[in-house]
């Protein structure tokens, strides 16, 4: 068996504990006891309410551990803490059994219809995507970004703590305590018990969904809303990834589920409202965009406000509902950000507004409402639902519709003017005929089913919007709210009478149109069922080929710059055994997912030498670091000025792996003060403008031929903050001081810049490093030439003044005058 597989499944009775020994009883607990016969929903529910327990409960001993400065995060306390916590469940729920049992109200269930020929078949094919996403994400460890950075980093520290140190102070902790949890009841650090609870989280997001539709609607509504879920290649792709998009589609569905069965008026109705308050509270808990769930809430009571003319009366039941989920949801929900509060720390951290700028807002993003449009004008105009509406109406606004959308869909760019000018029109055109239509052809179940529909679109609004406007750079920021996008196209696909008759089309009678039906939701789901597998590095065939044989191999896959960064300070560790590894490395998120306990430093900019004082290594990145830096203007950047000192900051190993680059230096920051030594100690005093003391130089060679490559050094004394930033010019001159050639650069130029003589600190010493290569133009051969020094400013082109030995001495110093010109050896 394949080790992956081995430790996944290692790892999977501590998560079955408590989805079943845990979330069971618990959900049994919280749900009406006429809702225990319906097992999706109870199983959902359970899937949420033990990882809740479970994370709450490591959330105390965490953070009663910080306090106390003692490991407490450890599996002994945190199982016995969920088994008082299941046996608390269990008796809730017994005794509202027997309550019910002895007052003679146990509920009883009628056998439901059969499922479906395409019912069946979905389910199967929903089952079979499991199967598929349940085998990469036992295959992967931690790979994507924010599980490296964020959760699947934070569930290492924790585990390796014992403790949620003060330190942390990002997204609350749903999700990472459970990634700590895992390895705690695996007994070591491993990303493959960590990851066993994931598969579990992924199917209650399809639970989920299945339950909102099902129970707002009918069973049917429900299969095929989870199926548009479950087989969503976007949703397939994901699914390894290990972040909180899924998990929060889950918890965001079950919220809205809840809290529209209290609205639209099913019993018990407040029950279901404290039900929708502590499935946002988990979502809060999970992470803060969830809040706008409440957004949405809001905009649900602003209709039903404006609906009732602005009846408080009226209003106060539904207004109720509203209050008891919110303060249903209040404690789990705040105490994160609470907690952030008494530390000092901002409530809530958000992406900064760099990312804002990323947001796509083209017509892609409409395209579940798009879908939606389209199903429903097919349904209009081709169903049984009569009569239909008028052609000569919806054919131009459907027109204008595609107009405002198809043009940055086919190619990618954000809506302009005129194409929200043509959306707006065709949304006009199209809704004042379709709500003619409505108040003709609708009947009161299509009316009801419209409003809940509604209901569930207002409470995603809030959510689409900002999503759109602010965060529409990658599709799985949208999973929250896509259940609920998807609403109004599983409910018209349900009350199709063509897919009806061919789902019940008797095989023996029609097996030509039933296998056809089979073959299409086949082919339309193949594509969802099978995306799990793809992997952009290394494509479709690594679960066979081997091409990824252990966990280093699939770290390096999309993650080859991280890697080489990661191996080579293993390699220093290997070599320092028992030292802790201090590095800087400003932005570089995922480093310390490799290095928990060490001393990472990601979050400073450090602009000043004198803040890397005591670090072995300085991280520079590509992308991430040049954006921690932009804030900083060069000449106050001593830091990234310094990347040209190998003096002091030498380069010692880094790649370039197309997407991202990491160049690593090895600091020697005590050399700034301690007096070189070079080859051409400067026989006299020589002092360029009051400011810098010039020591001497190192040069490789003293013969110069064409293509010859001599690496020179010149060594300065800082004797003073200079007040310009001034470049070195080097000139080779002949014997009657003719320009030959010359060598001009801002002292030490690096890729990332130069060391600013305005970034000099009094005291120091500075080397600065350049390449000595001939021009092509130059073929006088000799001896007697000179290399001539000087300082000038690039912007005035003034030279700076030259002393020697106390003695003004024009404004250039001769270095060496024994440089030969020769012809190239042979």
């Amino acid at each position: 068996m394949p080790y992956w597989i081995s430790e996944t499944l290692a790892g999977t009775p501590a998560f079955l504990w408590i989805f079943v020994g845990l979330g069971l009883p618990w959900a049994l607990a919280l749900l009406p006891r006429a809702d225990w016969q319906r097992r999706v929903q109870t199983a959902a529910v359970a899937l949420a309410a033990g990882p809740a327990l479970l994370t709450v409960w490591m959330l105390a001993l965490g953070t009663l551990a910080a306090a106390q400065g003692a490991p407490l995060l450890r599996f002994d306390l945190i199982f016995g803490g969920t088994v008082v916590m299941a046996f608390i469940g269990v008796v809730i729920a017994w005794r509202k059994w027997r309550d019910e049992r002895h007052d003679g109200r146990s509920p009883t269930a009628s056998a439901p219809p059969p499922f479906a020929f395409d019912e069946r078949l979905l389910i199967i094919l929903i089952a079979v995507a499991m199967v598929v996403r349940w085998i990469v994400i036992t295959y992967w460890p931690f790979t994507a970004y924010d599980a490296l950075w964020v959760y699947g980093y934070e569930g290492r520290l924790y585990t390796e703590l014992g403790t949620i140190p003060n330190t942390i102070a990002y997204y609350p902790q749903f999700l990472p305590l459970q990634y700590s949890y895992g390895q705690l009841a695996y007994g070591a650090i491993n990303d493959h018990a960590a990851r066993a609870g994931l598969a579990f989280l992924h199917l209650g997001a399809i639970l989920a969904v299945y339950v909102l539709a099902a129970r707002l609607f009918n069973r049917r509504t429900g299969v095929l809303a989870a199926a548009l879920w479950a087989l969503y290649p976007h949703v397939g792709e994901w699914s390894r990834a290990g972040d909180l998009e899924i998990l929060l589609a889950m918890l965001f569905t079950l919220a809205a589920a809840f809290f529209l069965l209290a609205w639209i008026g099913r019993e018990p109705r407040r029950q279901y409202a404290l039900l929708a308050g502590l499935m946002l509270g988990v979502g809060l808990w999970t992470k803060p965009t969830m809040g706008a769930f409440v957004l949405g809430m809001g905009l649900v009571v602003a209709i039903e406000l404006v609906s009732v003319r602005f009846n408080l009366r009226a209003a106060w039941g539904r207004l109720q509902l509203a209050l008891l989920t919110l303060i249903a949801a209040a404690p789990l929900g705040g105490v994160w950000y609470l907690r952030n509060l008494l530390l000092g720390y901002s409530p809530v951290d958000f992406p900064p507004a760099y990312w804002h700028s990323l947001a796509e807002r083209s017509g892609v993003e409409f395209g579940w409402l798009l879908l939606a449009l389209l199903v429903y004008l097919a349904y209009v105009h081709f169903g049984s639902l009569r009569p239909r509406p008028n052609w000569r109406l919806t054919l131009p606004g459907l027109g204008l519709v595609l107009l405002g959308l198809a043009p940055s869909i086919l190619d990618p760019h954000r809506i302009n003017l005129p194409e929200w000018l043509a959306l707006a029109a065709g949304v006009a055109v199209l809704g004042a005929a379709l709500a003619r239509h409505a108040r003709v052809a609708w009947d009161a179940e299509l009316k009801s089913q419209a409003r809940i529909v509604g209901c569930g679109l207002a409470l995603a609004l809030p959510y689409f919007v900002t999503w759109f406007y602010a965060y529409s750079y990658h599709y799985r920021l949208s999973f929250a709210i896509v259940p609920l996008l998807i609403l109004p196209t599983a409910v018209i696909l349900g009350r199709s009478a063509l897919l009806k008759s061919l789902a019940n089309a008797p095989a023996r009678k029609s097996p030509l149109l039933k296998w056809g039906y089979a073959v299409l939701l086949v082919g339309l789901s193949l594509p969802g069922v099978v995306s799990a597998v793809y992997d952009l590095n290394a494509g479709w065939d690594y679960l066979w080929s081997d091409a990824l044989p252990d966990d280093d191999a699939r770290y390096r896959s999309g993650n080859a710059a991280l890697m080489s960064v990661v191996s080579g300070l293993q390699v220093y560790l290997d070599e320092h055994p028992g030292e802790r590894l201090s590095v800087v490395a400003p932005s570089v998120d995922r480093l310390p997912f490799f290095f928990p306990t060490h001393d990472i430093r990601v979050d400073d900019a450090p602009a000043r030498l004198e803040q890397l004082d005591g670090v072995t290594y300085f991280v520079y990145g590509l992308p991430e670091t040049r954006g921690a830096y932009e804030a900083v203007p060069q000449f106050e950047n001593q830091v990234v000025s310094a990347l040209g000192r190998t003096d002091i900051m030498r380069r010692a190993w880094g790649l370039d792996d197309g997407i991202f680059r990491y160049d690593v230096y090895e600091l020697h920051l005590e050399n700034r003060f301690v007096q070189p030594e070079p080859n051409g100690l400067a026989a006299d005093e020589v002092v360029f403008g009051n400011f810098a003391r010039y020591i001497g130089y190192d040069i490789g060679g003293l013969e110069l031929w064409q293509g010859r490559r001599v690496v020179m050094h010149l060594y300065w004394e800082a004797l003073a903050q200079p007040p310009a930033d001034y470049s070195i010019f080097v000139h080779l001159r002949d014997a009657d001081d003719n320009l030959i050639a010359n060598w001009d650069d801002p002292v030490a130029r690096a890729e990332n810049g130069w060391y600013s003589t305005l970034v000099w600190d009094a005291g120091e010493f500075i080397s600065d490093e350049r390449t000595i290569l001939l021009p092509d133009n130059v073929t006088e051969l000799g001896a007697g030439y000179r290399l001539v020094i000087g300082m000038y400013d690039p912007v005035s082109e003034q030279r700076v003044p030259v002393s020697v030995n106390g003695q003004e001495a024009g404004t250039s110093y001769i270095v060496d005058d024994r440089i030969s010109l020769i012809a190239p050896p042979q």
